[in-house]
Order: structure tokens, then C-alpha cells, then sequence
């Protein structure tokens, strides 16, 4: 008998042009003042936008990693 493989492949559901999006750093009272007033953000490898979407869904920036990786050396 010959077996056949049934498992679901589910793949992650993203919006239009989240293939092309990251996590970012931002300072914690940025993200705050922009849910409140609806102003941007400015990440530590200097991306500024809006915040809207689920970060948890993006993998994390590589200059901010860097960047943040650095931050925590020098203490």
C-alpha cells in the first residue's frame, strides 16, 4: 500500500508588500506618541513610518540589529 502524505502546508496570510517588511527598533515612547498621535516613527537604522502592522509577523531588521547589537556592547 502506498502511502500518501496529507498534512496541510499552512502559509502565513500577509497584506500587499509584506514580503518586503521588517521588524523594527523603536525607542518605546515613539511607538506610544504614534498609537496616541498618530505620528511616525523613526527606527534606529532611520526607517520613519506609521506603525500598523503585527511586528511578531516580520523578521527583524538587519541594521537595526546590528545597530541595537552595538547600543548593548557599549552598555
Amino acid at each position: 500500500m502506498t502511502e500518501v502524505d496529507t498534512r496541510e502546508v499552512v502559509e502565513p496570510r500577509l497584506d500587499d508588500g509584506d514580503d518586503e517588511r521588517f521588524s523594527h527598533y523603536v525607542r518605546k515612547e515613539d511607538i506610544l506618541r504614534s498609537a496616541v498621535d498618530g505620528v511616525p516613527v523613526v527606527a534606529l537604522c532611520g526607517k520613519t513610518w506609521l506603525p500598523g502592522r503585527d511586528p511578531d509577523k516580520f523578521p527583524i531588521c538587519p541594521a537595526c540589529k546590528e545597530m541595537m547589537g552595538m547600543l548593548e556592547a557599549m552598555g
